[in-house]
């Protein structure tokens, strides 16, 4: 399947497997001209909702009851259908990209599909359908920034996903100490493909900057105007997991304190 069709298909689907639908084999011998979605198609129950300024995720205090700890994973469910969508609008909208760079994200595309699934399946053990809860527009609501591959991985490979690095560990500890140790499973298998997502944004973020600038120049000069590098950071940060991607000591001061 050429990877503009299977990126078109999954933003127009209207039913979840055609959302995580992933073909064995891709090819890219048509990219075809510069597509942009305004808005992804959604099945009748995973429309985006309006977030009030109240409503949190659950405590971590509250994670020894299995429905909060439930809560949590639809909320982080949703973010990876975003990262989804927002990866095939990528495909659709750069058709002039390296190869290289088409295929890579593919393949991560494919690795946050396999994630929903996780996060689906792990719900039904609690008793919760995805899309029984609120989802929201999110990541989406940066996309009309994103005018080029560079400005996408600094938005989500380097800021969405780099905060990924501290929040899956962070969760996951707190659902081990709940005793649930297989939606710690969970988060670290997460956690393990997050490095290798934020490993492939910083590679090519090195690779399409501006030869005068930093990567640290570089990636604040990307970032959406509503972004700030204090998005790429949980509650702490855990250095050890950017030094896996690649990070500089001097990236991870930045991006402790931004």
């Amino acid at each position: 399947m050429e990877l503009r069709h299977w990126a078109q298909g999954i933003l127009e689907s209207t039913d979840i497997e055609g959302k995580l639908f992933s073909p064995q084999s891709l090819t890219d011998l048509n990219p075809g001209l510069p597509l942009i979605i305004d808005e992804p198609k959604r099945p009748p129950n995973m429309g985006f909702s309006k977030k009030s300024k109240t409503e949190k995720l659950p405590h971590f205090q509250e994670h020894k009851d299995p429905d909060k700890r439930a809560i949590c994973l639809h909320r982080f469910a949703g973010h990876e259908l975003l990262a989804v969508e927002i990866m095939a609008y990528v495909l659709l909208a750069f058709p002039e990209a390296p190869p290289s760079f088409r295929f890579g994200l593919a393949h991560t595309l494919k690795e946050e599909q396999g994630h929903v699934r996780l996060y689906q399946d792990r719900m039904l053990d609690f008793g919760l359908n995805f899309g029984d809860l609120p989802l929201y527009r999110h990541f989406w609501n940066h996309m009309k920034f994103i005018r080029s591959p560079q400005e996408y991985v600094s938005m989500m490979s380097l800021t969405f996903e780099m905060a990924n690095l501290d929040f899956a560990p962070i969760y996951g500890k707190s659902f081990a100490v709940a005793g649930d140790l297989e939606s710690k499973a969970l988060m670290d298998q997460i956690l393990h493909d997050e490095i290798a997502h934020v490993r492939f944004g910083f590679r090519w973020l090195n690779n399409m900057k501006d030869k005068a600038d930093t990567p640290w120049e570089a990636y604040e000069k990307s970032l959406p105007p509503l972004l700030t590098p204090k998005r790429a950071k949980g509650f702490y940060v855990i250095e050890e997991h950017r030094k896996k991607c690649g990070l500089s000591d001097k990236w991870i001061e930045n991006i402790k304190n931004a």
